[in-house]
C-alpha cells in the first residue's frame, strides 16, 4: 500500500515537471515557504488542494491499477508489489481541529472554507476504539499516554485527555493526543499511509525527540510517513536516532527559477541546498560578530 513516485506537470506551485521516487518508511520534506510542501503532500494523499466553496480539485474514484491516479496533471503510484487503500491514507494539518469537532458534520451541510485534510481528521478521530489493540500499537500508545498524561476518549460531543477537554489542554499535548487516538482506532497499522504537515508546531523542542521515536516505531510496524517540516531539530533527530534498517529519506524543495526541484538524500545534512541549516550557520556568524564588538 506504500506510495512510490509522484508525477507532477504544470499543477499548482509545480509548474512544469516534477517528480520525485519515496522509501517505505520515512520520507521528510523541508524548504522555503511557497515550495509546494503541503501542496506535495495532500497530492500524495489524494486530497482536494482547494477549499470548498471557492474550488475543489475534484479527484475521483480510481481502480486498483499501477497508476493510481491521473488529475489534474498528478500521477501517484504504488511499489509495484503492493496494492492501494485510500481508506487507509491519514492527513494531520497543521491547524489543531479536534477542540472544534461540531466543524466535521457542519462542513458535510454546509460549503464551510475548510478542505478534507482538515475535516477527514475529526472524522478518523470520531472513529471507535478497536476491540483489540495489536503489540506494536500498545507500545507507542503507552510512551504517549505518559506524555499526555492519560488517554483521548470521544464524548458528547467533546474530545479529552483524561479530564481536560480539548481547547482546555495544552496544544503540544493535543497534538500527542489526535496521534493516540488515530492509533487507539486502528488506524495506523501495518499498510497505512501517514502524511503529518508540520508535527513540529507546538510542541517543545524536549519533546522533538520522543516524537521521532515515535514516528520511527511506528514505520518499523509497516507504515509509511510524510512529513512536512520547518525544523532542524525534528529533522536531524531521524538522522540521529535511525536504526541501520530503518528507511528514512530527505527531500529539499527549492525554486529553481519557477520550476519547483527537489534534492533527495538519506542524510539530512547532506541535503542541497538545505535552509534549515543554513539559517543556523547565519545565526552562528551573527553571534560571532556581536561578540567581537561588530554587533550593534
Amino acid at each position: 500500500m506504500a506510495v512510490h513516485r509522484i508525477e507532477i506537470k504544470d499543477f499548482c506551485v509545480f509548474q512544469g515537471e516534477f517528480s520525485a521516487d519515496f522509501c517505505r518508511g520515512v520520507n521528510i520534506f523541508i524548504g522555503g515557504n511557497g515550495t509546494g510542501k503541503t501542496t506535495l503532500l495532500r497530492a500524495i494523499a489524494i486530497q482536494p488542494i482547494f477549499s470548498y466553496p471557492y474550488l475543489n480539485a475534484g479527484f475521483h474514484a480510481f481502480h486498483n491499477t499501477p497508476q493510481l491516479k491521473k488529475h489534474n496533471n498528478v500521477e501517484v503510484f504504488p511499489f509495484p508489489d503492493g496494492e492501494y487503500d485510500k481508506d487507509r491514507h491519514i492527513f494531520i494539518p497543521v491547524a489543531e481541529m479536534l477542540s472544534h469537532p461540531e466543524i466535521y458534520p457542519m462542513c458535510q451541510k454546509y460549503n464551510l472554507p475548510y478542505n478534507n485534510s482538515e475535516t477527514d481528521v475529526i472524522e478518523n478521530a470520531m472513529l471507535p476504539e478497536t476491540n483489540e489493540i495489536t503489540p506494536n500499537a500498545a507500545k507507542v500508545l503507552d510512551k504517549i499516554s505518559s506524555i499526555i498524561g492519560g488517554t483521548v476518549r470521544y464524548e458528547n460531543n467533546t474530545f479529552y485527555i483524561g479530564k481536560i477537554s480539548f481547547p482546555l489542554e495544552a496544544s503540544g499535548f493535543q497534538k500527542f493526543g489526535l496521534l493516540w487516538k488515530l492509533l487507539r482506532n486502528g488506524l495506523l497499522e501495518k499498510g497505512a499511509v501517514l502524511f503529518w504537515d508540520e508535527p513540529e508546531a507546538s510542541i517543545n523542542p524536549e519533546l522533538m525527540a520522543v516524537l521521532v521515536d515515535i514516528l520511527l516505531e511506528l514505520q518499523r510496524g509497516g507504515v509509511q510517513i510524510f512529513i512536512a517540516t520547518h525544523s532542524e531539530i525534528l529533522a536531524s533527530y531521524f538522522d540521529v536516532k535511525r536504526k541501520d534498517s530503518d528507511s528514512v529519506m530527505f527531500y529539499s524543495l527549492y525554486k529553481d527559477g519557477k520550476q519547483i526541484k527537489a534534492d533527495k538524500n538519506e542524510k539530512f545534512n547532506l541535503l542541497e541546498p538545505n535552509h534549515l541549516t543554513a539559517e543556523q550557520v547565519k545565526l552562528y556568524e551573527c553571534e560571532i560578530e556581536k561578540g567581537l564588538g561588530n554587533g550593534q
